[in-house]
């Protein structure tokens, strides 16, 4: 395990970011953040190998052995892109990998607080102490009495993930031999595209 690399790609949020480093080790060598331009762009490879080779010199995307990824709920597109590029890498080079729902990454980064993400019409997919995740109404979520953490009026911060956090929990699957199956993976959207349900509200009218 130590020989091989481990990439962690955290394309949830708002800002994209790229951690790489030993196998073997729980906290990555270095970490770099996406350009946005390049965080919904169908190919993120030049990024990975860039980062690869300044943590590494000589290293190569062939020498991955891990993968991790932030599963969502949260950006549409970075979530998309981080998925299929982590499948492609399973299923040509033979990497392995670990998907972390985005709610148990900031579940670890803030373990006090209620995490609220996809916030949208009222409601968020919402976890937190005593709380399993699930969708819930907003006035639930200030009524628990909690430190809020999520795009919501009167949160503690936004809903940021940590690289390097997604980084550690991967490693902990890693040291188990807990990995999935890469015909299998796939983001937690939770809810459809906003483009969608707008288009179906329309659609609906108009019948009416």
């Amino acid at each position: 395990m130590d020989s091989a690399h481990h990439l962690a790609m955290e394309t949830s949020g708002a800002t994209g970011t790229l951690a790489v480093g030993p196998g073997g080790s729980d906290a990555p060598a270095a970490t770099e953040s996406l350009p946005k331009k390049r965080r919904g762009h169908v190919d993120l490879m030049p990024a990975v190998a860039d980062l690869l080779l300044r943590a590494h010199p000589g290293a190569q995307p062939q020498d991955l052995g891990f993968v991790s990824l932030a599963l969502g709920p949260g950006s549409f597109t970075g979530l998309r892109v981080a998925v299929a590029t982590a499948k492609m890498l399973a299923l040509t080079l033979g990497v392995k990998l670990i998907g972390i729902p985005t709610l148990d990454l900031l579940r670890a980064q803030h373990p006090d607080a209620v995490i609220a993400l996809n916030v949208k019409r009222g409601t968020a997919w919402s976890a937190g102490p005593g709380l399993e995740p699930a969708l819930r109404p907003l006035e639930a979520l200030h009524a628990s009495g909690r430190p809020l953490v999520g795009d919501l009026e009167g949160a503690l911060c936004p809903p940021d993930a940590d690289v390097a956090v997604l980084y550690r929990l991967a490693h902990a699957r890693i040291a188990a031999h807990d990995y999935d199956d890469p015909l299998v993976l796939a983001p937690a959207y939770i809810r459809e595209p906003e483009a969608v349900t707008l288009w179906d509200e329309r659609t609906a009218s108009s019948k009416a």
